[in-house]
């Protein structure tokens, strides 16, 4: 079974846009802190990806 990767919360729009992109979830913690939560490895590499656009995401090119 595939290990779900965690990394932390980002309040950027632009990190939480590529975050549903590549179908990973907002969750939380044991401490109850909000976290980005990837279902597998998969879906952590295509957030990866997009980050190749964030400038065209910042000058509205990208919704």
């Amino acid at each position: 079974m595939a290990r779900e990767i965690t990394i932390s919360y980002s309040t950027n729009k632009f990190d939480q846009w590529r975050l549903t992109q590549s179908g990973g979830s907002i969750a939380f913690n044991k401490a109850g802190r909000p976290v980005f939560q990837f279902k597998n490895a998969s879906q952590y590499r295509r957030y990866l990806e997009l980050n190749a656009q964030r400038e065209n995401f910042m000058k509205g090119e990208v919704k």
